[in-house]
C-alpha cells in the first residue's frame, strides 16, 4: 500500500524531468515558439507531484503521511502495543522502518527534481542569451573492425 503512492510520485516526477529536458532542448535549438508545448505540462506536473510528495511526507493522518505513520507505530512500539495489521513487535518495527524509508525516498525524489529544475533554468537562460544555436551533436564515427 505504501509503494503505490511512492511509485506514482516518482513516475510523474520522471515525466516532469523529461519535459524539462525537452524544454531546454527546444531553447537550445532556438525553437522558443514551441517551448510552451513542454513547459506548461512540466510546470503542472511539478506543482502536482511536489504537492503530492509534501502531502505524503507531512500529512498528520497516518493513513496518508509517511512520517505520521512512522510516529504512530513508533509510539505504539514504545508502549509495547501491537497495532493492526502488524501481528507482533517485529512487524511493528518493519512498518516504522518502511515508513521512514518511504519518507527518505520521497525527499530524495524531490531533491533530484528540484536540482534538475535548477540546472534546466540555468542552462535555458544561458542558451537564451546566445544568438546561435547551442545544441550540438557528436559526429558519427564508425567502430573499427575487430
Amino acid at each position: 500500500n505504501t509503494l503505490w503512492p511512492l511509485f506514482g510520485i516518482s513516475n510523474q516526477m520522471l515525466a516532469g524531468i523529461a519535459l524539462m529536458l525537452g524544454t531546454v532542448v527546444l531553447i537550445k535549438m532556438k525553437r522558443q515558439r514551441y517551448v510552451w508545448v513542454t513547459l506548461l505540462p512540466a510546470v503542472w506536473l511539478l506543482i502536482c507531484t511536489t504537492t503530492a510528495g509534501l502531502i505524503k511526507l507531512f500529512d498528520p493522518n497516518p493513513a496518508v503521511g509517511f512520517l505520521a505513520l512512522a510516529n504512530k507505530y513508533s509510539t505504539a512500539l514504545d508502549a509495547g502495543q501491537v497495532l493492526a495489521p502488524a501481528k507482533d513487535l517485529a512487524q511493528m518495527q518493519h512498518v516504522v522502518f518502511n515508513a521512514y524509508t518511504n519518507a527518505g525516498l520521497t525527499v530524495l525524489f524531490l531533491v533530484v527534481v528540484f536540482s534538475v529544475l535548477f540546472f534546466a533554468i540555468k542552462v535555458g537562460f544561458a542558451a537564451l542569451g546566445r544568438k546561435e544555436r547551442t545544441d550540438k551533436e557528436t559526429p558519427f564515427q564508425a567502430l573499427p573492425d575487430a
